[in-house]
């Protein structure tokens, strides 16, 4: 969005420098991107100059001498055009000039004759590219005028870029109207002046057939208009702006569309049929000529404007082919109206047809100003195509209802800004932007917003509002408050975030499923559920994939595995948080984290890794579960037969006497009824349990400032003897040099007889007073392993 800063000075009284305005814009949410400033050695270089005569070069017959009044002397100038004359008003580069191009004007002599500058075409200085021959200004333009303000080329542009909720700022009045909120200014008299009322009945009646895509809608008549070119300075704002100049007809309703953000559209009234117009929906397959040239198939949804023949134009996009003004048009028929945005969005996007009423109005108009726009530009018309108005405005429909009171209430801005804001500060912020407050009940305050803030809807909305006025710099810079104080359990939040964040640490990624799921899913998976425990029916299903209430996670993560293999992913790591469900003398719900790992591991670069065994798996569940509660002690057992797990791969999960998950391969029966290949490592856990084991105080201890030892044992024990009976053989000694027991490898094979494997143990020793002596740790040592050999049926590996 283009707004040039002259324009701007209109509408607000003692406006900053440009640089102070755009970084209060900026600051307060309106970013400028960029400021271009014209080069004063072409501003300070054109001034209009008169022609005094004109003659043919002698050494040149393409060439022709002038005399050019420049409003301080008459000088000499060579010109390679035509088309001008005595007596022409017409731009001069005086010596020393920088065009836009990189020439720079200086005094010289051309096939022998002196010339003291430079007669300028439209596309030499900038204003119209393209153009040929010397730009000829209006007859009654005086020599000696600076040129580059007559023609709107010395104009500083602030290149806004609004986000969608700011439509309101679409607009030279809305951009000045924000500016003097943001710096506290007053508005000009020039921004609330009224243009001429008219009185009178209107030739044209206006109907609408649609008033849930179109509240309001009006228009008037201008009749004797000449279509002719625009004025120097109509043209010239148009150009500050980015807009072509076309003619004064089509340049008028760009100037008001640009001024007040209001779009507008001009008809031709002799191509008009008959003398009603109606807004109405299109007929399916309907086909349209668009101003472009475009010949378009409409849909049943596509608002239109119709006369009593046929649609004239696509409402809030584009007018017709049929009824566009042209140079031989005498009389008009303007319209101004508010359109459904999400109406105007849909044909536009449909069709692929963005014109700048249809950004308008996809971001919403208001309706306050439509009749005001309309009017000033019938009497711009009059002043620059001539004419008259022809009766009072045709309307149908009526402003919409404004939006309804929102209640403010001044704590809830300093709990959300962090500091203090009284509700005086609160009214004066936002009266500066429009609203109207009062006092509400209990210290609240009632706030009606203006109608052209149509992004105002909540009390959030307004508390920015405030912050924005206030400023967001001066919003002093507070340290956040952190307390040492654990509390005293974990909130089911807190401990589902932390789950998340440990297991995207570990690279998995979060998969968000149905709480739906088969029959056949439930039996097979029943996740941290009895046994017993029944599937809760859903009465009213919407297939039979999703007519129970899942009892596990798994089932999802199972069918987001097969997706990815069938894309060539081959590495799979997800999870998922969510409640399962079951009935069982009661309806059983269980907040559950669940994690799904296939395929090789990942190694630096595309190489991949070695393949994924249960110990990795094991892992991350502890990972996950001292995220939650690092207090808690977590043990493995053997798992009870399962129909989701592999036989001989998975493991209880236990704290103290509960049972807080599971985990193991997926059991190859499961994996074929997904169409997926193994091995497939899942885990469930319970966070209800794992939080409440983590409820208990936190036990420190100080870092060891003495030594350990640690003696390597192999044993051979029984197949189906756990490793954790071993350690807590050693551990039950309770010897207080006894720091830590673990197993770290296993053989079966060569030198083992059937039935058994070899497990070698870590048996490590400390002192907390003293460095051990190498007798102690012998003792210690021996007293252990006797303990295991007891106690267990096992023995040393030869």
């Amino acid at each position: 969005m283009r707004i040039p800063y002259g324009w701007l000075q209109e509408f607000v009284a003692e406006l900053p420098d440009v640089d102070e305005a755009a970084a209060r814009l900026t600051m307060g949410g309106i970013e400028v991107e960029s400021i271009s400033r014209p080069d004063p050695r072409l501003v300070d270089g054109l001034v209009t100059a008169r022609i005094v005569e004109t003659a043919k070069h002698p050494n040149a017959d393409r060439l022709t001498l002038c005399k050019v009044d420049d409003g301080e002397a008459v000088v000499p100038i060579v010109c390679g055009a035509r088309n001008m004359k005595a007596g022409d008003s017409v731009v001069l580069a005086k010596p020393g000039t920088l065009l836009p191009d990189g020439r720079k004007i200086a005094r010289s002599k051309i096939r022998g004759e002196e010339s003291r500058g430079m007669l300028c075409s439209a596309e030499e200085i900038g204003v119209a590219p393209g153009a040929d021959g010397i730009l000829i200004l209006d007859a009654d333009t005086l020599p000696g005028r600076a040129a580059a303000a007559l023609l709107g080329i010395d104009e500083t542009i602030l290149e806004l870029s609004l986000t969608p909720n700011r439509g309101d700022c679409l607009s030279i009045r809305g951009v000045a109207r924000e500016l003097a909120a943001l710096c506290d200014l007053d508005l000009t008299p020039e921004f609330d002046a009224l243009s001429t009322s008219t009185s009178g009945a209107s030739g044209i009646s206006v109907r609408i057939d649609v008033g849930s895509l179109c509240p309001l809608y009006t228009g008037i008549e201008v009749h004797d208009v000449t279509v002719a070119a625009s004025p120097p300075w109509l043209a010239s704002r148009l150009r500050a702006v980015g807009l072509r100049p076309i003619n004064n007809v089509v340049d008028v309703t760009n100037y008001v569309l640009c001024e007040f953000g209001q779009p507008l559209h001009a008809f031709d009234r002799t191509r008009l049929g008959g003398s009603e117009i109606r807004v109405t929906r299109a007929a399916a397959g309907e086909r349209f000529e668009t101003l472009d040239g475009q010949l378009r198939t409409l849909e049943d949804g596509d608002l239109v404007i119709r006369d009593a023949k046929v649609a004239i134009a696509l409402a809030g996009v584009m007018g017709g082919a049929g009824t566009a003004v042209h140079p031989a048009t005498r009389d008009l028929f303007l319209e101004s109206a508010v359109f459904s945005a999400t109406a105007v969005r849909k044909t536009s996007r449909r069709l692929g047809l963005v014109s700048d009423s249809s950004f308008r109005f996809e971001r919403g108009v208001d309706a306050q100003v439509v009749e005001r726009a309309l009017l000033c530009a019938a009497e711009l018309i009059t002043r620059v195509g001539g004419g008259k108005i022809a009766g009072g405005v045709a309307r149908a429909g009526a402003v919409p209802d404004a939006h309804g009171p929102i209640t403010l209430r001044p704590a809830r801005i300093s709990r959300v800004l962090g500091i203090a804001v009284t509700a005086a500060d609160a009214t004066s912020a936002l009266t500066r932007l429009g609203c109207k407050v009062s006092a509400g009940t209990g210290g609240d305050l009632s706030v009606a917003r203006p109608s052209h803030r149509h992004d105002l809807e909540r009390e959030i909305d307004l508390v920015e509002e405030v912050a924005r006025l206030g400023g967001y710099d001066n919003i002093a810079v507070v340290p956040p408050a952190f307390s040492r104080d654990r509390p005293a359990a974990l909130g089911a939040m807190d401990a589902a975030d932390r789950a998340r964040t440990s297991l995207a640490a570990l690279g998995a990624t979060e998969v968000i499923g149905l709480s739906f799921a088969s029959p056949r899913a439930n039996l097979r998976f029943r996740g941290l559920h009895a046994e017993t425990a029944d599937a809760v029916v859903v009465e009213n299903p919407q297939g039979a994939d999703t007519s129970e209430l899942r009892k596990s996670l798994l089932p999802a993560l199972l069918l987001a595995r097969a997706v990815n293999v069938r894309n060539g992913v081959a590495t799979t790591d997800l999870f998922s948080i969510g409640r399962t469900f079951s009935y069982q003398s009661g309806y059983v719900e269980i907040d559950t984290v669940a994690g799904l790992l296939a395929g090789p591991r990942r190694l630096r670069g595309r190489r991949s890794g070695p393949a994924l065994t249960f110990w990795q798996l094991k892992s991350i569940c502890e990972a996950v579960v001292s995220a939650i509660g690092r207090r808690a002690e977590l043990r493995w057992s053997a798992i009870v037969s399962r129909a989701d797990l592999h036989p001989r791969v998975g493991a209880m999960m236990h704290v103290a006497a509960d049972i807080v998950g599971y985990a193991g391969e997926v059991h190859p029966d499961a994996l074929g009824e997904v169409d997926v290949t193994g091995p497939v490592f899942v885990f469930e856990l319970d966070l209800a349990r794992l939080r409440a084991a983590s409820a208990a105080p936190a036990r420190y201890s100080p870092v060891p400032r003495f030594p350990a030892s640690s003696r390597d044992v192999s044993l051979i024990v029984p197949l189906d003897l756990p490793a954790e009976r071993v350690v807590d053989a050693v551990l039950g000694l309770a010897d207080p040099l006894v720091e830590h027991v673990e197993a770290f490898d296993e053989y079966t094979g060569e030198g083992v007889e059937a039935g058994r494997r070899a497990l070698t143990f870590r048996f490590r020793y400390r002192a907390s007073d003293r460095t051990l002596t190498d007798d102690e740790v012998s003792a210690t040592h021996e007293k252990a392993l006797a303990a295991v050999l007891t106690a267990l049926p096992v023995r040393l590996r030869a």
